[in-house]
């Protein structure tokens, strides 16, 4: 009787302490391009008294403050009585008597359409509303109570009942979607629309494929054809099949609305079972796509499984930087070239065509930045147009690391079979030691791996791409006069904070023109530089001659500069092809770069 009723008071005081969190979101109009959020709430405490909407989140390396789509924000107590709520920074509102609080309401607007001009937010890790479709990152919409990071939470939909909605999340048996914690919600965005979807299996993944489209030829059968080839190949890499189940989230936008968002970029962002594509669907997009499908799912590797210890748990907050981005994304990028390598799924010569467009694109960005030190600096505003040359010099460094590794190895093994190593060792919930990780790196391979670290990762020492690539039988070149006759602007774009085209590097030619890295193209030759207008662009200059002058406006911080700049012959650089008669070591090393270990 005692030990029952010691039972009967510890359920209690459990219960009495336990806070049950509930988020509903109603998107039934979505004339207004408002997400209306209401969340349910009982059990708080004065420590649970601040809702926090992220700052950052994981895999975007950005500042994204998603506060600042927050058009209204009010809290109530269980008689519908209204608490004060004050905003206490731009992620962050307290709750007055949170002990007492039953609901906060709040609108916060969709990011594709927003007129916030400043730090504009990438599709893939914002939001969406229109009548076909809504694109619902979680994070950019829902917040978590200070110290309830880590408690289960359930999640209502209101939609259209005919949409169809594609995400992860699991639902139990009332239709709210569950997550253990809110890194998990985090986690796991939900598309949801007019979608076709298609599921297989393959090497025991349970695989869905959710695609919205205006072009109804691009569909979710279509998409799947990719997916199994992609997922065929990391599972050949990887060597197990490392997750039960893993979606693909599409949405391919048509000109006009992909134009009209301002957006000069697409791509994907990573999940530990999903992955969210937003997409131009229009134009020769599929091969983008495919290598995006191979190195989004990589990810499940890194960061999702292997990572540091600074990032575990994350920080919603304040964005904290790992020193390892460079594997994160580096390592991953290489990784989704060289499995497509090992599998077939493309040509040596098409590996390589892959590698030289890496190091063209890494010229035209610092030279003097480290990957630790870009790393580190990811946050910072000076860093913000350096980010993507983790996706080229990253990838191309890890290249030359793997070749290094083979070599002193005597093709034992190479950059892959250390990754999957470390694997074993660490995991999703086993963060390696940030301050440690190259010496644990460097003491489980070779001595000499040091001095490449010191080098190449920690250091901004010249790649060795020539004496590298001839380990393998291949001849590289810098550069030399192209076979194409058509005349080069010698310029070379990326994208700036605000997704506006920007001019990342140039040749010494139209550096002597005037153009400075940073420059905003407004105008060439007199049309308006939009995406639209890409090719009337290219005709035009493709039908000059080299030694004729393209005038440009560009705008140079507020300042409209205009520059009168000369066409250049094209001239290849970084080429790599066949040695004539490589040896025998060079093939016996290259057989084993060419397949899984």
């Amino acid at each position: 009787m005692k030990k029952l009723l010691l039972l009967f008071v510890i359920i209690f005081i459990a219960n009495l302490n336990s806070q049950n969190i509930v988020y509903n979101i109603d998107v039934t109009n979505y004339k207004d391009d408002l997400f209306h959020v209401t969340v349910y709430v009982e059990g708080l405490s004065a420590e649970n008294d601040i809702y926090n909407l992220p700052a950052t989140v994981p895999g975007t390396y950005s500042n994204l403050d998603f506060g600042r789509f927050v058009k209204s924000f009010k809290a109530y107590d269980e008689y519908g009585n209204e608490l004060p709520a004050e905003k206490i920074s731009l992620n962050q509102w307290q709750i007055t008597d949170p002990d007492k609080l039953a609901k906060i309401d709040y609108d916060i607007e969709d990011t594709f359409d927003t007129e916030i001009e400043n730090n504009k937010v990438i599709p893939m890790a914002g939001t969406g509303i229109n009548n076909e479709f809504i694109v619902l990152n979680t994070f950019a919409v829902l917040g978590y109570f200070e110290g309830l990071q880590t408690n289960p939470l359930r999640v209502k939909l209101d939609y259209k009942p005919e949409w169809t909605a594609g995400t992860a999340l699991l639902t139990d048996e009332d239709g709210y979607y569950t997550a253990e914690s809110y890194d998990h919600l985090a986690d796991s965005p939900i598309l949801i629309g007019n979608l076709t979807a298609a599921a297989t299996t393959v090497n025991n993944i349970k695989v869905g494929v959710y695609v919205y489209s205006a072009d109804t030829t691009i569909n979710a059968d279509g998409i799947m054809d990719v997916a199994d080839d992609v997922l065929q190949s990391s599972s050949e890499f990887i060597g197990y099949s490392p997750v039960t189940h893993y979606n693909f989230l599409m949405c391919f936008l048509d000109q006009e609305e992909f134009i009209e968002s301002g957006f000069m970029g697409a791509g994907a962002l990573e999940h530990s079972y999903s992955s969210l594509f937003v997409y131009p669907g229009f134009g020769n997009f599929i091969g983008g796509v495919k290598n995006d499908m191979a190195h989004e799912f990589l990810h499940i590797l890194t960061p999702l499984n292997l990572h540091s210890n600074i990032i575990q748990p994350f920080n919603f907050v304040e964005p904290t930087a790992s020193q390892h981005i460079w594997l994160y994304e580096g390592v991953t990028e290489w990784g989704s070239d060289i499995m497509q390598l090992r599998s077939g799924l493309i040509t040596p010569e098409e590996y390589l065509d892959r590698i030289s467009e890496k190091i063209t694109i890494s010229d035209g960005f610092s030279q003097d930045i480290s990957l630790v030190d870009l790393s580190l600096g990811v946050y910072s505003e000076t860093i913000t147009m350096e980010f993507i040359n983790f996706y080229n010099k990253g990838a191309v460094t890890a290249a030359l690391l793997d070749i290094r590794l083979l070599e002193l190895s005597e093709g034992k093994f190479g950059l892959r079979e250390v990754f999957l190593n470390f694997l074993e060792e660490y995991g999703k919930y086993k963060p390696f030691p940030e301050a440690e990780f190259f010496d644990l790196f460097v003491a489980n391979t070779f001595p000499e791996i040091e001095q490449f670290i010191n080098d190449y990762i920690k250091g901004t020492k010249r790649l060795p791409y020539d004496e590298y690539l001839a380990k393998l039988g291949y001849r590289y070149t810098a550069e030399r006069p192209s076979e194409d006759t058509r005349p080069s602007v010698g310029l070379q774009m990326g994208l700036n904070d605000k997704q506006q085209l920007t001019i990342v590097g140039m040749s010494e030619a139209s550096a002597e023109a005037g153009i400075t890295a940073g420059d905003v193209p407004i105008s060439i030759l007199g049309i308006e530089v939009s995406l639209a207008n890409t090719q009337e662009i290219f005709r035009k200059i493709n039908s000059m001659k080299v030694g004729e002058k393209v005038k440009l406006i560009l705008l140079r911080g507020d300042e409209e500069v205009e520059i009168d700049l000369p066409l250049q012959q094209k001239i290849d650089k970084h080429i790599i092809e066949e040695m004539e008669k490589p040896t025998g070591e060079q093939l016996k090393l290259r057989e084993a770069w060419s397949k899984n270990l």
